[in-house]
């Protein structure tokens, strides 16, 4: 019985792995390196030509690639599109701090099953997040030191948001939702306005289409 090999493509042009990886995440991490050195960045993947929007995400990395026949991905010319890609990214974080205000009110008024609700859109915000922030400093290789731009780094706010979070769901394990409302207002409100203002600094760091065709 013969092994199964993964097609590889990058820009549909077949690549030789030798070995060849055995999840995602692996092949993945290997993908990154090389467009890093080659000065582009991976912007889309397909498993055996269904688009993964999020193959970032925990949840695909761990993924077989065994039972997949073909893996498709494209780069993208790194400076031009992710000012887009960040700029794009700003405005939903902005309302994701307004609505954790929102939230905080709902919690204080007892309203458990809208808070409950709003805390699920809430979180898949902030994993985006995460993500966004750890790619920019990962496999893209940006600074982000300069951009944090009130002292502190950008590492420590990722630092500050993971604590809030943390205090958050042990507030909501034991039913303290003053707190929960607090944190929400108090804390996750302002740090994803920060990560917001973040982003901004770094979009604006970078040339803009006009300028990268000069």
């Amino acid at each position: 019985m013969g092994t199964f090999m993964t097609q590889i493509f990058v820009n549909d042009v077949p690549q030789e792995l030798d070995p060849t990886p055995q999840t995602w995440g692996d092949l993945l991490e290997t993908l990154d390196a090389k467009a890093a050195r080659d000065g582009v960045f991976l912007s889309v993947a397909r498993f055996d030509g269904v688009d993964e929007p999020a193959f970032r995400e925990p949840t695909v990395t761990g993924r077989d690639l065994r039972g997949v026949g073909r893996v498709d991905v494209e780069t993208a010319d790194g400076p031009v599109l992710l000012k887009t890609c960040l700029l794009d990214a700003v405005q939903p974080l902005r309302d994701a701090a307004t609505n954790a205000r929102s939230l905080a009110e709902f919690y204080r008024r007892h309203d458990l099953t809208r808070g409950h609700e709003g805390l699920v859109g809430l979180a898949a915000e902030l994993r985006s997040l995460a993500m966004l922030l750890g790619a920019l400093s990962g496999p893209l290789g940006i600074d982000l030191s300069a951009a944090a731009g009130d002292g502190a780094s950008v590492d420590q706010h990722v630092v500050d948001l993971g604590t809030a979070l943390d205090a958050l769901i042990a507030s909501q394990s034991s039913e303290d939702w003053v707190t929960v409302a607090d944190i929400l207002e108090y804390d996750l409100e302002p740090a994803i306005r920060r990560s917001a203002a973040v982003l901004t600094r770094v979009a604006e760091s970078l040339p803009s289409r006009a300028n990268a065709e000069r």
